[in-house]
């Protein structure tokens, strides 16, 4: 399955995706990311299990080409309730200022409360990444909570903040404000 937008598509992520997903997860732009694989290996074992485990891991494709990706996990029919997040933008010289990020969630939130009926998203956040915070904050996103010392990173813990957004939330303001960032963006990035 993929989702199409006018500038981004998401397919789903395979296991020869392995090499570039573990080399942006191993570059300073994933620095505020959980920590992962360390090996080709290991990046691929990651993938298959989690296409296993039901997990939806896309790779963002922008001008045809692999740029990032993004996932919906931990998916809970039942309780109509997932996990957004692994959002990585790992090309960005080939992004440049597009709004590549914000249509992907665009793309997968819609995806989420449209076709596989969920109530609710939610997502962890480092708390030591301030500007993600504050763009969730921005979006309409409450913070559910603190998870103390979450994080085990570089010999130290770090505590992660929960954020959720309910399906009317994101209808009235979450997706109005992503879909205004990527019409203004657009506007700015096809002039650069």
């Amino acid at each position: 399955m993929e989702l199409k937008g006018k500038l981004t598509t998401l397919r789903p992520l395979r296991i020869e995706d392995a090499p570039i997903t573990l080399q942006w997860r191993l570059s300073d732009r994933a620095r505020l990311l959980n920590k992962g694989a360390q090996t080709v290996e290991q990046q691929e074992n990651w993938i298959a299990v989690r296409e296993k485990a039901g997990d939806l891991n896309f790779i963002i494709e922008y001008q045809q080409l692999p740029v990032g990706m993004i996932a919906l996990h931990d998916i809970s029919t039942t309780h109509r309730n997932a996990i957004i997040g692994r959002l990585l933008i790992g090309e960005q010289s080939v992004v440049g200022n597009a709004p590549v990020s914000f249509e992907a969630e665009v793309l997968l939130l819609d995806y989420a409360f449209e076709t596989l009926g969920l109530h609710k998203i939610s997502g962890d956040i480092r708390e030591d990444n301030k500007g993600m915070i504050k763009l969730r904050s921005y979006l309409g996103y409450h913070q559910d909570g603190i998870l103390r010392d979450y994080i085990y990173d570089n010999g130290q813990y770090i505590s992660g903040i929960m954020v959720s957004i309910l399906e009317n939330e994101y209808r009235e303001i979450c997706r109005p404000k992503l879909i205004e960032m990527i019409n203004l963006l657009s506007k700015y990035s096809s002039k650069s």
